[in-house]
C-alpha cells in the first residue's frame, strides 16, 4: 500500500474527516499496510480476516465497509450483499485482484469495486467520497 509522504491526509483542500471503517481482508499483510494507513490519518479501523469473525452485522457502528472481494469461505461480494442487508446506509468499497477474470464483480448500486493494489491516496479519497455521499450514520462518525 503506497502512501504519500507530502501529507497526512489525501484530502488536500480541507481537513480530513475523521471517521470509522470496517476493514475485512484475509492477506493480514495488506490489511495491516492499510489499517496502519488509516489510522496514522485518524481513522478507527475494525479489522477482520474473514466474515465468520465479524460479530453481528447490525452491531457494527462504522461509516464504511473495505472488503476484499477473493477470501475463503464466503467471498467479498456474497459479504457485501449481506452487509447491505443489515445496514443499507452505509458505503461498500470491494478491492480485488482479478483483471477481467470470469466472476470478478462489477458496481452495483450498493457496492464499489476497485483493483488491488491501489495508491493509497487514490483510496483513501475514495472512501472519503464515499462517506460524503452516502448518508453514512452519525453514530458511526469520530467528529
Amino acid at each position: 500500500m503506497e502512501r504519500s509522504s507530502t501529507s497526512s491526509c489525501p484530502v488536500r483542500q480541507k481537513p480530513c474527516k475523521q471517521f470509522t471503517v470496517l476493514l475485512l481482508d484475509d492477506d493480514s499483510a495488506f490489511r495491516d499496510g492499510l489499517a496502519a494507513n488509516l489510522r496514522a490519518d485518524g481513522h478507527a479501523v475494525h479489522e477482520y480476516g474473514s466474515p465468520d469473525e465479524l460479530p453481528p452485522l447490525t452491531t457494527l457502528a462504522v461509516a464504511v465497509v473495505v472488503s476484499d472481494y477473493q477470501m475463503p469461505g464466503m467471498d467479498g461480494l456474497t459479504f457485501a450483499k449481506a452487509f447491505h442487508e443489515a445496514q443499507p446506509a452505509v458505503p461498500i468499497l470491494l478491492l480485488t485482484a482479478c483483471s477481467g477474470v470470469l466472476g470478478c464483480p462489477s458496481d452495483a448500486a450498493f457496492v464499489k469495486v476497485r483493483s488491488k493494489p491501489s495508491e493509497y491516496d487514490e483510496l483513501h479519497s475514495l472512501l472519503h467520497e464515499l462517506v460524503g455521499s452516502e448518508k453514512a450514520q452519525s453514530s458511526a462518525s469520530l467528529s
